[in-house]
């Protein structure tokens, strides 16, 4: 996991004092595309504004990206809390995504 964060375009965290609360990471070129990889808020600490901060801290950061995307699970919650921030389902904008889910290794 470390290495994973130390190989990122952008992370950032968030805190209570000491106590680490939430973090968003991630990756991309920084130009043309950027991925949210993590958006993680503890449970306690949600529906306070922390991960809308933590997203436009990343759009701040990178103004001139044009692509920006990320993929999580499908819950009400989670849709509608991305879909105010302005993130749309790529069905929505008559766009198709796919993901590799692995291969079986033999």
């Amino acid at each position: 996991m470390k290495n994973a964060y130390r190989h990122s375009l952008f992370t950032l965290a968030a805190y209570d004092g000491e106590r680490l609360i939430g973090i968003i990471r991630a990756v991309g070129d920084g130009y043309s595309i950027l991925f949210i990889q993590d958006l993680l808020i503890l449970p306690e600490f949600q529906r306070q504004g922390i991960g809308t901060n933590l997203l436009n801290k990343v759009i701040d950061t990178f103004p001139n990206v044009y692509q920006l995307h990320l993929l999580t699970d499908n819950s009400e919650k989670t849709r509608k809390f991305y879909e105010s921030v302005g993130f749309k389902d790529v069905n929505d904008i008559q766009c198709t995504a796919f993901t590799f889910v692995g291969k079986d290794k033999k």
